[in-house]
């Protein structure tokens, strides 16, 4: 008699259309939210207290740095990164040495150095792309992405461009609303490490060891230690750009002392702020807000992009009161990027003009297939990994 009341009653739910007030339905569905919310959460927590901290400061590979003079809408959905993928229009065909030494995106396409193309697809209009260990890490409009070798891709985040990279382009640093988050990025996707509250308006511009770099524009920069996260950023309005890190310090702009004019400096982490400890080459006309500014691999070497020439800038020369400046008599379209210590890639939408520390240099012809509107992809690695 029990098996048949069962059954009937099993007959009797399948029969009968749910209702629309189901409140069965609204406590599985609310179990389901809250399930969700504490995995991420117990996620973050684990990330977090297994947090790596890097020792010492990173070498920034140049060109990388966004022009930023205002935050964007905060996008990011930790909840939604999944591990979905996009397969690439076409199998990666294999190539040549393309001889720029650098890999080119145009559109939502990639050539990479050794001559293959691969598809940056996913994120809409191309905005920004690095070459990384393991690959390469893209953003548009849409999203954030991990790009693969075999021409796969991995989502990293959601719709937001208030991100940076580190140096060797393991970790990323993003931002959503209030929150800074910290993961490290591979060809699996995005792994939370850490995360720190910030000043609403800002966004994260570089790393140098724990530490990461942060601006909102109009009252300057300053950092996130993440060994003491609890101490809000004291942003120094006198600091007005940030090239890129060398050794434990940073190099950059700060205001004249008594005058109008920007001055290369070498900055540094002092009593909880940036500051400047060397300056000089105020008169080098160096403009916070101009494009083409970038520190090569070894912070050695800064590139200025001007109306008929670009300038390669010997920092610890003009530092020290000496000047530096080797010139690359070419007019870029091209915002240039180094492909390693000493050598500097530009161009124009002829040509690749690659120049050379030492004032010499060549042309390279652009690869086939490369229309008029393309930019050179930064490298983002450590100087000895080979690439």
């Amino acid at each position: 008699m029990l098996e048949d009341s069962l059954r009937d009653m099993f007959a009797a739910r399948v029969d009968t259309a749910p209702a629309a007030d189901d409140p069965a339905g609204r406590v599985i569905r609310r179990g389901r939210v809250s399930r969700r919310r504490r995995a991420v959460g117990s996620l973050v927590a684990v990330a977090a207290a297994l947090v790596v901290v890097t020792a010492g400061a990173t070498t920034l590979g140049g060109g990388w740095l966004p022009d930023r003079t205002t935050a964007g809408p905060a996008g990011f959905n930790v909840d939604s990164l999944a591990d979905v993928t996009v397969a690439p229009v076409e199998p990666p065909p294999s190539g040549r040495d393309t001889g720029v030494g650098l890999d080119i995106r145009s559109g939502g396409r990639l050539w990479t150095a050794d001559g293959r193309r691969l598809s940056l697809g996913g994120v809409g209009e191309v905005t920004r792309a690095y070459r990384v260990p393991g690959g390469w890490v893209y953003a548009g409009a849409k999203q954030v992405r991990f790009l693969r070798p075999d021409g796969t891709s991995v989502a990293l985040s959601g719709e937001d461009d208030r991100w940076a990279l580190s140096a060797d382009g393991d970790r990323l640093a993003f931002q959503l609303d209030t929150t800074l988050y910290i993961a490290r990025v591979g060809p699996d996707g995005l792994a939370l490490m850490d995360h720190v509250e910030v000043p609403a308006g800002t966004w994260p511009v570089a790393f140098s060891g724990d530490r990461v770099v942060v601006s909102d524009g109009s009252r300057g920069y300053g950092f996130v230690d993440l060994a003491r996260p609890q101490r809000q950023p004291i942003r120094n309005a006198e600091v007005t750009a940030i090239y890129g890190v060398r050794g434990d310090g940073l190099v950059g702009l700060v205001r004249e002392e008594d005058g109008p004019r920007n001055c290369l400096a070498s900055i540094a982490a002092s009593s909880g702020r940036l500051q400047g400890v060397r300056s000089g080459g105020c008169g080098l006309g160096l403009d916070a807000g101009a494009a083409g500014g970038a520190l090569g691999p070894d912070g050695r070497w800064l590139v200025r992009q001007r109306a008929s020439e670009v300038a390669l800038i010997e920092v610890d020369r003009v530092l020290d009161g000496v000047t530096g400046v080797v010139s690359c008599p070419v007019t870029a379209a091209v915002a240039p990027v180094w492909a390693d210590e000493r050598t500097l890639v530009t161009g124009d939408a002829e040509q690749v003009v690659r120049c050379r520390t030492d004032g010499t240099g060549e042309t390279v012809p652009l690869p086939e297939g490369v229309s008029e509107e393309w930019q050179l992809v930064p490298r983002m690695a450590a100087p000895d990994d080979g690439r």
